[in-house]
């Protein structure tokens, strides 16, 4: 494939991103993470625009051009990043991570200074590569931190981490070994077959290949209710907080009530949340929390000499005959035969044979 065809199909790529994108972003009304993904696609179909069409010819080969396609990368990046807290459930998804902008304004600030020292104000791009690795490295720590929660996205933050790998090894092909022809061609093909295949996917999950996110108002119980579907979305992370960092289930005495205290809620709007949203009752989501709690701790070699009882308890069960009523409905066997199967199958041994 010579230059001018893969001008040809990078141009294609970004019309369709294009395309894609800008119903994804306006109106307002969609949902957060399919306006997230459709801002970082059209940024990205700008940078694949500018590319082809500096290769075309049809854009010259100047650095206002370059540092364009530089900044649309600096801005695109921390909407990955942000759809990937989106993605894990993060309560604060721009407010903890306003930061990210920063390489954008130290990138200006680094142009205003050498174009003022008279220095070329192009960066070799060598210097670039370490924040394209940071941002990378920075989804990747968000997305697989321990107990980070698994929400529903137009594109699980997951692929997107595996496109930024791909992404950063062919620029730094490119830069390493640019000088060889086919690296030339077979990374910037690589680059642009990478992002078709996100924009297809997008295009797929986000305009009908997926059904429709259950409305926080769905449900004819909660009708004159003022809580809207974005902060129904919110509290949805706050309640997954709750339980996941801070272990809430664990209190044997939990209420609708506390757990409503404790995420600055009512107990109607967490009722609410749970019923519509997150699709189990309270007493449901707490017992399956419990009993996979209790799942962890009896595979776990350090809980080998523990008691189920003990172990129960720890996890939040009152008694025991409420830990195996929950065991046997999640699960559909008992504790013990839990435990057992899990010594059978190479995991933490069984503490005593005769533990029912």
């Amino acid at each position: 494939m010579g230059t001018y065809e893969l001008a040809i199909l990078g141009l294609a790529g970004s019309g369709f991103g294009t395309a894609v994108s800008v119903p994804m972003f306006w109106p307002r009304s969609r949902p957060r993470d399919v306006r997230l993904l459709g801002g970082a696609i059209f940024l990205m179909s700008l940078i694949a625009a500018l590319i082809s069409g500096r290769l075309a010819g049809l854009v010259p080969s100047a650095p206002f051009i370059e540092h364009t396609v530089n900044l649309l990368g600096f801005f695109a990046l921390p909407l990955a990043v942000f759809h990937t807290r989106a993605g894990t459930g993060a309560q604060d998804v721009f407010g903890k991570a306003a930061w990210l902008w920063t390489p954008a304004a130290a990138y200006v600030t680094a142009i205003a200074a050498r174009s003022a020292l008279g220095l070329d104000s192009r960066l070799p791009f060598v210097f670039l590569i370490p924040i394209l690795l940071g941002f990378t490295a920075l989804c990747a720590v968000t997305v697989w931190t321990p107990g980070a929660a698994r929400r529903a996205t137009v594109i699980r933050p997951d692929y997107i981490v595996v496109f930024l790998i791909v992404l950063n090894l062919a620029q730094i092909l490119r830069t390493v070994l640019g000088h060889i022809p086919l690296v030339r061609v077979v990374v910037p093909l690589t680059a642009c077959a990478g992002f078709l295949a996100m924009v297809i996917f997008a295009a797929w999950r986000g305009m009908g290949g997926t059904p429709p996110e259950p409305s926080a108002s769905a449900s004819p119980r909660y009708q004159r209710s003022t809580l809207n579907d974005a902060h129904a979305a919110e509290l949805l992370a706050r309640i997954e907080h709750a339980m996941t960092h801070d272990r809430i289930f664990t209190r044997p005495d939990l209420t609708l009530a506390q757990l409503a205290a404790a995420v600055e809620s009512t107990p109607h709007q967490v009722s609410q949340v749970l019923n519509c949203l997150g699709r189990a009752s309270f007493s449901d989501l707490v017992n399956r929390r419990r009993v996979e709690d209790v799942k962890a701790r009896l595979l776990h070699p350090a809980s080998a000499r523990l008691t189920i009882e003990g172990i129960g308890a720890a996890a939040g069960f009152g008694s025991r005959t409420a830990m195996y009523a929950a065991f046997q409905r999640f699960e559909g066997k008992t504790p013990s035969a839990f435990r057992l199967q899990g010594k059978d199958e190479g995991g933490a041994p069984a503490a005593r044979r005769g533990e029912a």
